[in-house]
């Protein structure tokens, strides 16, 4: 039977394996949610392909080995 209430870390019971098996699986769904709309924005700002490849690999000219660079401290 499905856990109606949303579970967090302080209301799962602990000892319920079925409660316990809801919470890792409502923690799992949201958490590819947030990949997947993580990798569409990087999709719609150009820097994955349609398959999740990396497309820039240069890196800024602040971040490269040696570079004068101000972290604003």
């Amino acid at each position: 039977m499905p856990v109606a209430k949303r579970l967090t870390i302080e209301n799962v019971n602990l000892d319920d394996e079925r409660e316990m098996d809801a919470f890792v699986d409502q923690v799992l769904t949201a958490g590819m949610e947030r990949v997947r709309a993580e990798g569409d924005e990087l999709r719609r700002k150009a820097l994955l392909d349609s398959q999740g490849k990396l497309l820039v690999k240069e890196l800024p000219a602040d971040m490269k080995e040696g570079a004068d660079r101000d972290c604003g401290g």
